[in-house]
């Protein structure tokens, strides 16, 4: 599923632009209409959001000057708060262009099938920030090339909006772009990330026409999400999530009019603050302290990398949501006892890599997904513990996510792997003096032993920021993935 983004702001005044923008290349021809639009969405600046706002002060008071969205344009360097959670960095290029009957138009693809994940979706051409480059444009444009193959010098970069935030806390900026010799362009669609490449109208995202919404909430917040049905050359397509609130934001600027229907999107805010009643919106800064130690391969980040050691790479899930009494609660299954290995016994949501994931993530969803019928997109991923090394020699990853809505999930075991599906407090793992934890849940008696608790005894220390009040001595083999002198059997 498509990561549902959310506007992180209201309009606020702001104080420089990303880019420089004031004065157009004068390669670019075009009508007369599109050089207008070009010189009007100069003019826009985008509001910065709240945490952006804290993040110009927080540099500021230490001495340097920094662009609206936090970009340093000085190489001054700066202390830090190694407790402030930042999202990582993605872009993605809402391309414009006239279209026969002189409508601002839109590009838009849809995501091949043969993709492990958001597969057959509709989205924008974008994707993650690489270290060379030098904005959000650039970002933007480098993966319009690569997935759509759009030179980059047709495009105008005019403007950039303010960023959203995903559920997975991938910061998006989305980059307006403007296509003034659209004949130039020669589609040819990546075969590995696109099955088709398409236009629509700009203006259909703020016409109350073929849409409907759905009411979500998301960390104790309600909102509407927007479903787009469009058809154009006999096909049908759904455009919502992610590129339908992007688009219903693009239109707005552009157009320079709202929206014809209530648009409601969600308020995020990560609290600076642990509190009792907040505690599911603080973990994921409190998780920016959890950096996993770096592995053999020195993959450290959530978007693990593969490493040559393939067929040994494994990942589980701790899932974490909020129970009726506001104590931190973990889902585990029972293994189904028909099973050739470890039947019968409690463990986390996971398994063995297979070789279309792209991490240790995707491995992890999956598997929950397979096994418990957990929906990805329910799933908010903050962070990745040390990996650990079972007695076969298999490198098993911890991901951490935080199940918001827990009423959206409706447990669906697989009956070939999964005979239950049962949670459990998550502190219970630092109070016990045994690795055997012994738990009772209706009627049920479960015991979690052995990797499953480690697991559980690690993300317990690090989500409650204390030591485990037992003498925790790891065996040596489940440290060796994380030792680099050491190599897996």
């Amino acid at each position: 599923m498509i990561p549902i983004l959310q506007r992180l702001s209201k309009s606020v005044t702001s104080t420089a632009p990303l880019f420089k923008l004031m004065d157009p290349p004068s390669s670019f021809g075009g009508s007369q209409r599109l050089v207008a639009l070009a010189q009007q969405l100069r003019l826009y600046k985008p509001p910065p959001s709240f945490e952006d706002i804290e993040e110009q002060s927080l540099e500021e008071s230490a001495g340097k000057v920094v662009s609206q969205l936090g970009f340093a344009e000085s190489t001054t360097s700066i202390a830090q708060d190694p407790q402030r959670f930042r999202p990582k960095r993605a872009a993605v290029l809402v391309c414009l262009f006239e279209g026969d009957a002189g409508d601002l138009r839109v590009i838009l693809t849809k995501r091949s099938s043969r993709l492990s994940t958001h597969s057959g979706e509709v989205a924008l051409p974008g994707g993650k920030a690489d270290e060379g480059d030098k904005d959000d444009g650039e970002t933007a444009t480098r993966e319009a090339k690569e997935e759509i193959g759009l030179d980059p010098s047709l495009v105008d970069v005019v403007t950039v909006l303010e960023p959203f935030l995903s559920k997975h806390l991938l910061r998006v900026v989305p980059v307006i772009g403007i296509l003034n010799e659209k004949n130039a362009f020669k589609p040819a669609p990546n075969p590995g990330e696109v099955e088709s490449i398409f236009d629509a109208p700009l203006e259909m995202f703020i016409k109350d026409e073929n849409r409907r919404a759905e009411e979500r909430e998301w960390m104790g917040h309600k909102y509407l999400i927007h479903f787009f049905d469009y058809e154009t050359e006999n096909k049908k397509y759904l455009i919502w999530g992610l590129t339908a609130g992007i688009l219903i934001r693009a239109a707005s600027v552009v157009l320079q009019r709202p929206p014809a229907f209530l648009e409601q999107n969600p308020i995020f805010k990560v609290p600076r603050v642990i509190e009792k009643d907040t505690r599911l919106e603080a973990l994921a800064q409190q998780f920016g302290l959890g950096r996993p130690r770096p592995s053999a391969d020195g993959a450290t980040s959530i978007q693990q990398t593969l490493g040559s050691n393939k067929t040994k790479r494994a990942a589980v899930l701790i899932c974490l949501f909020q129970g009726p009494h506001g104590d931190l609660r973990v889902i585990l299954t029972k293994r189904a006892s028909t099973l050739s290995s470890h039947s019968g016994e409690v463990s986390l949501p996971g398994g063995k890599r297979e070789e279309g994931d792209t991490d240790d993530v995707e491995t992890a969803l999956r598997e929950a997904k397979e096994e418990i019928g957990l929906d990805p997109s329910l799933v908010s991923l903050v962070t990745v513990l040390e990996p650990f090394v079972n007695k076969i020699g298999v490198t098993v990853v911890p991901v951490i996510g935080i199940l918001s809505d827990k009423k959206a999930f409706s447990p669906s075991p697989n009956p070939a792997e999964v005979e239950a599906i049962f949670d459990a407090p998550l502190e219970m793992f630092l109070k016990y003096l045994l690795h055997y934890f012994d738990y009772e849940a209706e009627n049920e008696k479960y015991v979690i032993w052995a990797l499953t608790a480690g697991i559980l005894i690690r993300a317990a220390s690090l989500v409650f920021q204390r030591p485990p009040a037992f003498l925790e001595r790891r065996p040596k083999f489940w440290n060796r993935a994380t030792d680099s002198n050491t190599t897996s059997p």
